[in-house]
């Protein structure tokens, strides 16, 4: 409610004889947040600038400080008006441009314009490498013959201080040295501060027109666009405090007939309103064209020392990919952020404070791999020791997840990774994901002992975690239901592989067995418990999206891992955002290529190729010019509603996302071996890309029934283009990098080649003085018996048989394998003469050696060069 003194004069009518003081405390519309499709992103290389930015339709929208999870600004844009009072435009509904000026930096040029009204916008947009602070230089130009003293110039800046749009306050502060009005709001220990390099016009008394109010109360649009408004500023506030506030400068553009005028615009951010106001006058204060050469130098340094160039075949939209990923990365503790907003922001508040803007693992495991692969290696350095050091838990607490009281940060278990996180690593979500327990581990063994060998302590702790919990996961990767998933079990088995491998290269032998033993049953195990054989799709035989069982914990041996049903079985399933209730074997998504992705199947692989068919023949739409595109899963609900509307957080349709259009553009390169067959899906991805460059969570589909689910196109929306959900989505701004390296590179650079070589799904070469081996063993055996090697090197797995090596059975044709000799490759110490053993594991786990003439071993002898086939033939 306005205060007395502070009732605005005449709406519509003239400005007031006398400045207005402040108004009373909690008005204001309810707060939303900015909408997620993004135009731009940025922030400085430098750590001395804690602001990060970003636009949406060419205005500056979501600003984050002094961290990557806290807003402290939904929109700041300009508003248009002419002195005749007959129009007043909002930047953000007219034509724009966004582009980079420097397509090795994330500078960025926003050009907005309405040539019916006869002006155009351009503003160059970065950060202060030095400062918290955020610049835009802006030149406004009139067009077709008029000049600036025919318009108004207005700059409305909404705030949403401490990540909450309510319980902001705003004012007007005059520094003295130099002397300048600014609009400062704050709230908590986050304080704005809005200055200009021009002067603000001259109102009533000489004082400058700057008001601060209530959004759709008392704000500045609502005095120039409000039912009764006479377009133009009438009202001039002192002060709003405790409610959702806006902030108003009216910018005086001169009395001289010039075409165009330049001016600086700066928000400075600090503590405390001393810091915040010194902040954005020391930098309007510095030479702004030195300060962005500085920006752009950063930057510059950054894509030509750190990222590989792929031997010249990187492109523009690859660099884009790299910087937006170093973008999201939090300078205070190397976290990385799934997205830089909240999905369909405009019509979500305060009640999801945490969108996109929080830290989940398996996000963060994805595309700091891609940085790995784009040569950045330092950052995904600093992100495993964000993981392992700041957002493992330490302590077990609760009784089951979202089950926790008297716990501060909610469930926990010791070596857990919480679902998702604030950037301090204070857990947000409280539900547990396998495949987020795994990743960590892989992304540690991938970047190499000097990084892995001081985590093991912690590493072992998840890796224990692992084995005690999983395979069954209380969410799979689309964070909506539990059971028996084939993505998270794949990145379960290779996060096991990776960590008996570094437990060996810390001598714990007896972790790395168990670690073995299990990834192996479960390897063995994943079509048993994913695989149905009677599914009402295609031929019936496919993997199913999730076996909603629970694990068994029966018996002594492996079998405490099976689940207490199969995939067979007519079990029924809930599935979130409205999906409704299907039989198990009825919902099918693409999970299951994270079986060849994480090196645990062949890409030839009998069951991976029988769900081939019907994955494309209910997921898979092609858009006419652009490509191929699937959909998470049938009867998927998180997407706009029919007609168009936002995801509520209770039902909609989900569309076609990008990222499955680069998974399989990797699947098929791993099926070929040759680069180039992935060159179809990349310029798929591109072609869903925005005209910056940015890959969206989410595409639109023509109209169409998925198993019956209706998906439609609404009004006003193009096929392949984005929807609303979020852009970019940080997570395909990694997988663009990574098919890009896969086509250059021949074969897909991120599988852990420690997992795909221990199951013969790849060829992993010989390091210096060692030689491959290939085996060869004709071997009968029955259901639930699988074959291994063992012998008396360390690659052989010293007679352990808990590390020796498994072999397998081979795909030869769609129908037929190479049962019954099992195959496998082992690279060996040349010049060596070896012994070894072949055993079978049983279904319990228990190990039956072969029987050799008088109980002893084999031997070979390893070759100085080439290559050693072994054809051995068992009995047992």
């Amino acid at each position: 409610m306005l205060s007395e003194s502070a009732v605005p004069f005449g709406r519509g009518g003239s400005p007031p004889p006398e400045r207005l003081k402040a108004l009373a405390a909690g008005s204001g519309a309810a707060s939303v947040w900015g909408p997620a499709d993004k135009s731009f992103l940025g922030t400085s290389m430098t750590d001395q600038s804690r602001v990060y930015f970003t636009g949406h339709r060419g205005i500056v929208s979501e600003v984050f400080y002094p961290v990557l999870d806290t807003v402290n600004t939904v929109d700041l844009q300009f508003l248009v008006g002419d002195t005749a009072k007959t129009f007043v435009d909002e930047e953000k509904q007219q034509s724009y441009t966004v582009t980079q000026p420097d397509k090795r930096s994330m500078r960025w040029q926003a050009t907005t314009t309405n040539s019916g009204h006869n002006w155009r916008i351009t503003k160059t947009i970065f950060t202060d490498p030095g400062r918290n602070a955020l610049i835009q230089r802006v030149k406004f130009d009139a067009l077709n013959g008029k000049n600036v003293t025919q318009f108004n110039l207005y700059l409305l800046h909404n705030p949403a201080m401490d990540n909450s749009g309510a319980g902001d306050s705003s004012k007007t502060v005059k520094t003295v040295t130099p002397a300048r009005t600014m609009l400062v709001a704050s709230e908590n220990s986050r304080v704005s501060a809005l200055a200009i390099s021009r002067s603000w016009k001259a109102g009533a008394g000489g004082l400058p027109m700057v008001s601060s109010g209530f959004v759709g109360e008392t704000d500045g649009w609502t005095d120039l666009l409000g039912g009764s408004s006479d377009k133009t500023m009438s009202w001039r506030n002192d002060a709003a405090s405790g409610g959702n506030v806006a902030q108003m400068g009216w910018i005086d553009l001169g009395a001289t007939a010039a075409t165009s005028v330049s001016f600086d615009v700066v928000l400075g951010f600090g503590a405390t309103e001393g810091e915040a106001t010194s902040t954005a006058n020391a930098t309007l204060g510095s030479n702004l064209a030195a300060l962005q050469t500085t920006y752009d130098s950063g930057w510059n340094t950054y894509t030509s020392t750190k990222l590989n160039s792929q031997g010249g075949t990187a492109d523009d939209q690859y660099y884009l990919a790299a910087m937006a990923l170093k973008t999201i990365q939090d300078k205070s503790n190397g976290a990385m952020i799934a997205g830089m907003g909240t999905p369909w922001g405009e019509s979500s508040g305060d009640s999801n404070n945490g969108g996109y803007h929080l830290v989940w693992p398996r996000d963060l495991f994805k595309f700091a791999g891609a940085l790995v692969t784009a040569g950045d290696t330092e950052t995904a350095s600093s992100v495993v020791n964000y993981l392992f050091n700041t957002l493992q838990q330490t302590s077990d607490c609760g009784v089951g997840e979202y089950n926790a009281p008297g716990c501060p940060q909610g469930y926990s278990r010791v070596g857990r990774f919480p679902q998702n996180a604030w950037v301090s690593g204070w857990q947000y979500w409280q539900g547990t994901q396998m495949d987020e327990q795994a990743m960590p581990i892989i992304l540690a063994w991938r970047l190499g002992a000097a990084v892995y060998n001081p985590l093991w302590p912690k590493i072992k702790k998840t890796a224990d975690y692992i084995v005690n919990v999983g395979p069954y996961t209380q969410q799979e990767r689309w964070e909506e239901n539990y059971g028996y998933s084939p993505s998270t079990i794949a990145a379960e088995i290779a996060g096991l592989v990776c960590a008996a491998t570094i437990a060996r290269a810390n001598n714990d032998t007896a972790s790395a067995a168990r670690y073995m033993a299990a990834a192996d049953y479960w390897q063995q195990s994943v079509d048993r418990w994913t695989f149905t054989n009677t599914g009402p799709h295609g031929d019936g035989k496919y993997y199913i999206r999730i076996n909603p069982s629970q694990r068994s914990n029966s018996g002594t041996g492996p079998q405490v891992y099976n689940p207490v049903s199969g995939p067979d079985a007519a079990i029924q399933v809930t599935h979130g955002n409205g999906g409704g209730t299907h039989d198990q074997r009825y919902i099918i998504d693409g999970g299951f290529l994270e079986l060849v992705r994480m090196g645990v199947k062949r890409a030839d692989d009998h069951s991976i190729a029988a769900t081939l068919p019907e994955y494309d023949a209910i997921l898979k739409r092609t858009i006419p010019g652009k490509g191929d595109a699937w959909f998470r899963y049938n009867f998927d609900g998180y997407g706009e509603k029919v007609g168009g509307a936002s995801y509520d957080g209770l039902t909609g349709r989900g569309r076609l996302w990008p990222i499955f259009t680069a998974e399989r553009g990797m699947f098929k390169i791993a099926s070929t071996g040759v680069g180039s067959d992935g060159a179809p899906f990349l310029t798929a991805v591109k072609a869903f890309s925005t005209p910056q460059g940015f890959i969206p969570e989410q595409v639109w589909s023509e109209p169409t029934l998925v198993t019956g689910w209706d998906v439609d196109l609404p009004p006003g929306a193009t096929a392949g283009t984005p929807t609303r959900s979020m852009s970019p989505l940080n997570w395909a701004m990694g997988e663009y990098i990574s098919l890009l390296a896969s086509i250059r590179a021949g074969k897909v650079v991120d599988i852990p080649s420690v997992v795909c070589g221990r199951y013969n799904a790849c060829v992993v070469p010989p390091a210096a003085g060692e030689v491959g081996v290939s085996v060869n063993v004709t071997a009968n055996t029955v259901v639930g018996q699988h074959v291994y090697v063992t012998g008396n090197t360390a690659a052989l797995g010293n007679w352990n048989t808990d590390l020796g090596v498994p072999v397998a059975i081979i795909p030869v044709t769609a129908v037929l394998n190479s049962y019954p000799v099992w195959k496998n490759r082992v690279n060996l110490p040349v010049s060596s003469s070896v012994q070894y053993k072949y055993y079978r594991k049983n279904a319990n786990g228990s190990v039956t050696w072969e029987s050799l003439p008088g109980g002893g071993n084999r031997t070979m002898s390893t070759p100085a060069t080439g290559t050693l086939t072994l054809n051995d033939t068992v009995t047992w």
